[in-house]
């Protein structure tokens, strides 16, 4: 009975370790995946806030946008404007690609970038000369549309 007991006990032991690591191991795997889904949300609220933040600085200069603008009636300080807005687009879709910034918000913002690219010829027009070549690359496009995409 005694070498019956003295198994039970020695096998009972090295299953409970098992099972205690087991669970250790699931407790510290969403411990660290909550710790890592907490990082990305703060980020991404980081990046809405900031982008949101440099859109409103851009808003009331990109208003004076017309349709009937074209780049050899376009002042200086309104293409700085596009130019500056060009680049804050670049920078959602990086970290769109990067997958910093969800879905939802890259389409809210999507939605505004194709409203000035198609309403605006003159924008389209900027784009193609801030484009042509490989200068799209400094836009961290991999092709000249990019974010201008449907």
């Amino acid at each position: 009975m005694c070498l019956f007991f003295d198994f039970f006990v020695s096998h009972f032991t090295g299953f409970a370790t098992i099972i205690a690591a087991c669970i250790a191991g699931c407790i510290a795997y969403n411990y660290q995946k909550g710790n890592l889904d907490i990082s990305h949300e703060k980020m991404e609220k980081e990046l809405f806030t900031e982008f949101n933040g440099r859109y409103d600085m851009l808003n009331d200069k990109l208003s004076e946008l017309d349709t009937n603008l074209n780049l050899k009636n376009l002042n200086k300080d309104l293409e700085k404007i596009v130019i500056d807005y060009f680049n804050l687009c670049a920078e959602q879709y990086y970290w769109y690609n990067k997958k910093r910034i969800s879905e939802e918000i890259w389409n809210s913002w999507h939605s505004g970038m194709m409203y000035y690219y198609q309403k605006y010829p003159v924008v389209q027009e900027l784009w193609e000369k801030e484009t042509e070549g490989e200068k799209y690359k400094s836009y961290y496009l991999e092709k000249k549309q990019g974010f201008f995409e449907n």
